[in-house]
């Protein structure tokens, strides 16, 4: 059984009728994760969630999503009296906000937290592996968002994401836990897609007097043919180290979207971004291990259905 609550302005919380239909969408990039909320609702109270500004689910005892309140809406129509709540997780209080411009001798993961994170209430999970970054800077119009996830993805090769309970993970997916999917299961349709189009064969980097070191190569891609390379001008004050990972960042970037396979199956919440999926059916040439890019949970008229959006397990997802 789903049950919602939000929290209100004066610090007050709100538990919401049964919900007639729902969908929650997970993510690790932007958009960022968001939820749809609909329930019965009472004459009167148009207004009770003006200052609503945090919303939480619960799926069968335990939290499942954990987010913002954007937008709620009263609707009255043939079908009756409704509720519609609409709104982000954790990850639009980032998204929203515009990091101070600064530049940094050096500057590490407590750094990043309490500078980027911390000042917006959100909690942070992980990170113990980052490396302290020299040099590291923040520019003018960047969002918070943009300067967490450039210090876990460029530096740390981590891709930042949000847990169901709210909280900014900065620790690579475990992979301990592997979702199955087989035919003869309740798979109810599935969708395999590969994209070429902005995928790189080969990245240089240079520093803006010198050349750095040489093309670094994408093999999988370039002997499918893949042609095409890009060159990256850093400060001159790059290490050599920095110049290499910068160019293997690039390469693992692009292909983010490279491989692409959706299925959607009956049930709810079976796997959460990150997570590894097997996928084992019947005369498909694309079984094989995939990592979770996107999950989308939702009830409707259709029922109660997961559908997953898959990538390359060692791709920048």
């Amino acid at each position: 059984m789903m049950r919602c609550r939000v929290m209100l302005g004066g610090g007050g919380e709100l538990e919401l009728p049964t919900a007639v239909s729902w969908k929650f969408c997970y993510g690790t990039g932007t958009p960022c994760d968001s939820f749809f909320l609909r329930c019965l609702w009472e004459r009167g109270q148009e207004k009770v969630l003006s200052d609503a500004h945090r919303f939480f689910a619960q799926w069968e005892g335990e939290r499942v999503f954990t987010g913002v309140v954007d937008e709620y809406a009263v609707v009255c129509g043939k079908d009756g009296l409704y509720l519609e709540v609409s709104g982000r997780g954790m990850a639009a209080l980032l998204l929203d906000n515009e990091a101070m411009p600064a530049e940094y001798q050096r500057y590490t993961r407590a750094d990043l937290i309490a500078d980027h994170v911390a000042p917006y209430g959100v909690e942070t999970a992980g990170g113990g592996s980052l490396p302290a970054v020299d040099g590291f800077n923040v520019t003018s119009g960047e969002s918070e968002w943009s300067v967490v996830r450039r210090f876990a993805c460029y530096y740390g090769g981590v891709v930042p994401r949000f847990d169901q309970e709210g909280r900014l993970v900065l620790d690579a997916p475990a992979d301990t836990e592997e979702l199955r999917i087989r035919e003869g299961g309740p798979v109810t349709g599935w969708e395999y897609r590969e994209e070429r189009h902005g995928v790189l064969s080969q990245v240089a980097v240079r520093r803006r007097t010198t050349w750095g070191p040489p093309w670094v190569s994408d093999p999988a891609f370039q002997a499918q043919g893949g042609c095409a390379r890009r060159v990256i001008t850093v400060p001159n004050t790059t290490g050599t180290a920095a110049m290499r990972y910068t160019a293997d960042y690039q390469l693992r970037a692009a292909r983010s979207g490279r491989v692409r396979m959706r299925i959607t199956v009956a049930g709810g919440f079976l796997a959460w971004p990150g997570q590894l999926v097997s996928v084992e059916l019947r005369d498909c040439g694309a079984n094989g291990i995939y990592r979770a890019a996107q999950v989308e949970v939702s009830c409707g008229g259709q029922g109660l259905t997961t559908t997953l959006v898959l990538g390359e397990t060692d791709s920048m997802i």
